[in-house]
């Protein structure tokens, strides 16, 4: 049930002319790199509920090797650079989910973690979107084999998926 203030009707029309805008314009994505990255210059590490390790790392960071099989070493940054394309370019964000599956890992406090997901929003420019998203082996329990998938979802639909595989590289 939606709270009218004011006219009703008005507000009701604006928010449907707002969907409608996001339903015509369905996003072209794709990926424009994956693989291993290192940061450039300083990177910052903040705390996040959401992620496995309960801190995100950001900064800038460029591309060491372009592969979805990713060797595990401390410190390890791993990703993609994606474009979202077509939109309105009236809209300034695009609200996203990101939900990232990754192998089993437990936790310090015993608790075992598979992924997580979380609700963002990307500004946008002229209906585009370019970002990089990724994970940062920090933690020794975070240093595990298997295979990660990211999905970005709009409108409770997924619209770009990448996918790794960590391993333990040979001495």
């Amino acid at each position: 049930m939606f709270a009218m203030l004011g006219n009703g009707r008005l507000a009701l029309m604006l928010m449907l002319t707002t969907m409608a805008s996001w339903t015509q314009a369905a996003p072209n994505s794709e990926v424009l790199e994956y693989g291993y990255y290192e940061f450039v210059g300083e990177a910052q590490r903040l705390s996040s509920r959401k992620a496995t390790s309960g801190f995100v790392t950001r900064g800038d960071a460029k591309l060491v090797e372009q592969t979805d099989r990713i060797p595990i070493a401390p410190g390890r940054l791993f990703g993609f650079r994606f474009r979202f394309s077509g939109m309105n370019r009236n809209v300034g964000v695009m609200p996203l989910e990101l939900v990232v599956e990754h192998p089993p890992m437990t936790k310090p406090d015993g608790t075992v973690s598979t992924g997580y997901r979380y609700f963002l929003e990307l500004a946008m420019k002229d209906g585009v979107v370019e970002d990089k998203t990724g994970y940062r082996l920090n933690e020794v329990y975070e240093q595990v084999e298997g295979e990660w998938r990211f999905v970005y979802r709009f409108m409770n639909k997924p619209i770009l998926e990448q996918r790794f595989i960590t391993y333990w590289p040979e001495d």
